[in-house]
């Protein structure tokens, strides 16, 4: 069977699109470097190369990826400290500008810091001149009740029972006020500290020099 020309042109333009339409399979290599140092470029990888790292290029020395060696377990160790380290920075930064934040609401001035900190100072002083009055209640009424024992003693009398549980409740009552006293007193102090802070930190933000905490 004969064939015209211009079947002949037309299977041979419909073979050449049919090549040009499936391109040639990409091809990957491995380059990596093995126990005598040498740079080694092959198609497969040994495993025991794998952990080392090596690149991954195509047939023209192309690189395509880079895979990392493998970290020992001191490495990763000192990563994840290195990361908590940042993270625990990261949070103690976000904790401090909300804290900024918060005092820039609070405060206008520095000297605003110093008045809140004397109300709360004169606040708790107050609280523990209530004790103490209170103390001062329980004293006399702990004397009273000591002179009618000292009377019933001379007496040869027995002491009630009431007078012996209300001395010792009283007992306890004035301990546990005296160490509401001392508690009261540390939170002075740490209140001036805590509002001293403040007032070199509003200070600061404001961009006014800092004259140290004031009386």
């Amino acid at each position: 069977m004969k064939m015209t020309v211009g079947r002949v042109a037309s299977l041979w333009l419909l073979s050449g699109s049919l090549a040009v339409a499936v391109p040639a399979a990409a091809t990957e290599l491995f380059r990596y470097i093995n126990d005598d140092g040498v740079v080694v470029i092959s198609s497969n990888l040994p495993p025991r190369f794998a952990s080392r790292g090596y690149v991954v290029i195509d047939s023209r020395g192309r690189v395509l990826r880079e895979v990392p060696r493998q970290l020992t377990a001191e490495e990763v160790s000192v990563r994840h400290a290195q990361e908590a380290e940042r993270e625990a920075e990261r949070q103690a930064a976000e904790r401090q500008r909300a804290r900024d934040e918060e005092l820039l609401r609070l405060y206008g001035t520095p000297e605003e810091v110093s008045r809140a900190r004397d109300r709360r100072i004169e606040s708790i002083e107050a609280y523990i001149a209530s004790i103490r009055a209170g103390m001062a209640r329980l004293r006399s009424q702990q004397s009273d009740l000591e002179a009618q024992a000292v009377a019933l003693e001379r007496a040869g009398r027995p002491l009630p029972e009431h007078i012996v549980t209300s001395l010792a409740r009283i007992d306890v009552q004035l301990e546990e006020r005296s160490a509401d006293i001392r508690r009261q007193e540390e939170e002075i102090g740490r209140a001036r500290e805590s509002f001293d802070r403040d007032r070199d930190r509003v200070a600061r933000l404001l961009g006014i020099p800092s004259t140290g905490p004031d009386s």
